[in-house]
């Protein structure tokens, strides 16, 4: 029996990017995460996460990344848009063209193992780290009464930690699913396991977040 108690109608589970450039062979991060995805099992977690989520009715709410032109004509060449993980992003070579998130092409698209379901919200507009930053996601939880948040996805310590970060922030309660998330290396999953999280919420496993409902 778990320690923890969320009430239901306060609890949500946000998604960050379950996206083909991270997951399916081909995209352009693919081959840096395929071991940790298998490894853990990530996927098939998520999947049963989700299910036991929508039959206890709590909302999930989808963070895709959001799809450039190719060629990225939406960033300034040079600037600071083309620096750093977003710089690296767009050299990067896919099955379908060069680039991550390349609109008209698979990579930006929800892989069908966790398609989104009636009454799942996707959130649109992600185009940075954290998924509030140019996204209604903090309007969403406050008008939906939101006051725990669940956080999964991709990559543990990029998009996943920025995003915890910014609802410790906020005021909500955070939890980070550990493993219905995955990064690049165990190393990176653990550090972020171990000495980040637990100073803005609460990790744990899927079945005990799913046991903690009430």
């Amino acid at each position: 029996m778990s320690e923890f108690k969320f009430p239901k109608d306060k609890t949500a589970i946000v998604l960050i990017e379950p996206q083909n450039d991270f997951l399916t062979e081909g995209g352009t991060m693919y081959a840096h995460i395929k071991e940790q995805l298998a490894d853990r099992h990530v996927i098939a977690n998520l999947q049963n996460l989700l299910d036991g989520a929508r039959k206890a009715g709590i909302k999930i709410f989808y963070c895709p990344f959001h799809p450039f032109d190719a060629g990225f004509p939406e960033l300034k060449k040079g600037g600071p848009g083309c620096e750093g993980l977003r710089g690296l992003e767009m050299d990067m070579e896919a099955d379908w063209g060069t680039g991550a998130w390349l609109r008209g092409t698979p990579g930006p698209e929800i892989i069908k193992e966790l398609t989104p379901q009636k009454g799942d919200i996707v959130v649109e507009g992600k185009k940075t780290l954290d998924a509030f930053h140019s996204t209604g996601l903090n309007y969403y939880l406050r008008a939906n009464e939101i006051e725990y948040v669940a956080f999964t996805g991709f990559h543990t310590d990029w998009c996943v930690e920025s995003s915890a970060r910014s609802a410790y922030d906020l005021g909500f309660r955070v939890i980070v699913i550990g493993d219905c998330t995955a990064t690049d290396t165990q190393e990176e999953q653990d550090f972020c396991e171990k000495w980040i999280f637990p100073k803005i919420g609460k990790v744990m496993g899927y079945e005990t977040f799913l046991e903690s409902l009430v």
